[in-house]
């Protein structure tokens, strides 16, 4: 467990079973949170079971595709906080995977998951990434999946089982976002990595957390929008 003390992180599908353990370690940890999640996914359990004493939660939500809500969003929560340190995307893959049929390829199903995930992601950071350039520092985690990913070591030259075309261009997505991302912002002081969960990834949350924490100790600095894969 890291010491976040004083750091203020805002995760983004806060809600998700990723957001939600993510949260708690880091407010065990001392952290601020500005938790962000979509409209359609809004529930309270999570503001009753984060947070410490002295410290802030801030809790927004957003309207899926809106660049005006992740802007006044982000907004609120920076002005509750007073900086952001650290931004986590964490969505909801164990819900997708179960709301998707792999075998009905409709082109709204395209467009929805584009849009929840990736287009999403993408708000998110363009509307931090600014509040991290003033000061010159800051720490981004995108959380994908391990889907259409080929093995390394292990398993070399096999693919992840599971997931569906949806999952698999979504995720390679957001690997290709995150690295053109990386490119203009890393020289600014700003980290920016990822973590690529495997089919079985609620069974073992501790190795989530542990790669959380691992980007955000700035221990591997020069791991220049690398993925971690949990495979």
């Amino acid at each position: 467990m890291r010491d976040y003390k004083g750091k203020n992180c805002i995760v983004f599908g806060a809600n998700s079973v990723v957001g939600m353990e993510i949260s708690a370690s880091l407010s065990q940890g001392g952290a601020n949170l500005g938790l962000i999640d979509l409209d359609s996914y809004k529930h309270d359990a999570l503001v009753e079971n984060v947070g410490h004493p002295g410290a802030t939660v801030a809790y927004k939500t957003v309207l899926s595709g809106r660049k005006d809500s992740f802007k006044e969003a982000v907004d609120g929560i920076v002005n509750d906080l007073g900086s952001v340190d650290y931004l986590i995307c964490a969505f909801y893959l164990e819900e997708e995977r179960k709301k998707r049929d792999p075998d009905d390829l409709d082109v709204d199903t395209w467009d929805e998951l584009l849009k929840e995930w990736v287009l999403n992601y993408f708000l998110v950071t363009k509307t931090v990434v600014p509040y991290m350039i003033q000061r010159k520092a800051g720490r981004i985690v995108f959380v994908n999946t391990t889907t259409g990913y080929t093995g390394e070591g292990e398993g070399e030259g096999e693919l992840t089982g599971g997931g569906s075309v949806y999952e698999c261009a979504c995720s390679s997505g957001i690997t290709g976002m995150m690295t053109s991302i990386a490119r203009d912002i890393i020289p600014k002081g700003i980290s920016v990595n990822g973590i690529a969960l495997g089919p079985n990834y609620e069974d073992n949350m501790e190795r989530v957390i542990w790669a959380t924490d691992l980007w955000l100790s700035g221990i591997c600095e020069y791991a220049c929008a690398q993925i971690l894969r949990l495979y």
